[in-house]
């Protein structure tokens, strides 16, 4: 599934990313750079 979505940086190891998918299953966004301490405000701020 890494290399599928473009995530494998290092080996096996995936890059932090996440991709929203409506409910057709339609890729709507994709958040490259993920900050752990931002992040969950990061998507709300997105569907506003």
């Amino acid at each position: 599934m890494g290399k599928a979505f473009g995530v494998n940086k290092y080996y096996f190891f995936p890059s932090r990313k996440t991709f929203l998918i409506n409910k057709e299953g339609v890729l709507i966004h994709i958040f490259d750079d993920v900050d752990l301490h931002t992040h969950p405000k990061d998507i709300l701020r997105f569907f506003n």
